[in-house]
């Protein structure tokens, strides 16, 4: 049977995971995202950069030289050998829960100080939904704000590659348990 929250009979454990850890690391000098828009986005920018919104343009304009192809290969590589241990340590659960994202959302004010600010929030928004990209994971996010609150947070209830069927029905189950304990 599906899982769901501790008051309606399911089990929350946390486990050490360095193939997250691992998975995280696989973004840096921009991961996969950033050579990939820089290549498929190459000829529109050199063309229509004026349609593009300046922040977007120029992130996806870092992707250029990002890395050697040798570089890309050993990262697709390395992205196999995390997914398998994700897989592995994954698997023996029905979900895995974590924050949609590290924190709310700012507001446009806040990401319009600078382009770096820009970016800080960007990758800060991305990180979580990132991880469960990089593990080719499935996830679904519920919200999980008292109505009334201001802004939205998430709740993401994640599996690994393949298991959507499995981490809906805990979504469904989750879901349930709360609208049944707000009544």
């Amino acid at each position: 049977p599906p899982a769901a929250p501790p008051a309606a009979g399911a089990r929350i454990s946390t486990a050490d995971a360095p193939c997250l850890d691992a998975a995280h690391a696989l973004f840096a000098g921009g991961g996969f995202a950033g050579a990939e828009a820089a290549q498929i986005h190459r000829a529109l920018l050199k063309t229509k950069r004026e349609l593009y919104d300046p922040n977007v343009a120029k992130r996806i304009e870092a992707g250029e030289g990002f890395f050697s192809g040798a570089d890309y290969v050993q990262l697709g590589l390395d992205r196999r050998a995390v997914i398998g241990e994700a897989a592995e340590l994954l698997s023996q659960y029905d979900a895995v829960l974590l924050p949609t994202t590290p924190s709310v959302a700012p507001t446009i004010e806040e990401v319009s100080v600078s382009g770096d600010e820009y970016a800080r929030w960007n990758l800060r928004m991305l990180r979580n939904p990132g991880l469960i990209n990089m593990i080719d994971g499935c996830a679904v996010s519920l919200p999980c704000h008292s109505p009334g609150e201001e802004a939205p947070i998430g709740l993401m209830v994640a599996g690994v590659g393949g298991s959507d069927r499995r981490v809906l029905a805990v979504a469904r189950a989750i879901e349930e348990s709360l609208a049944a304990r707000a009544e």
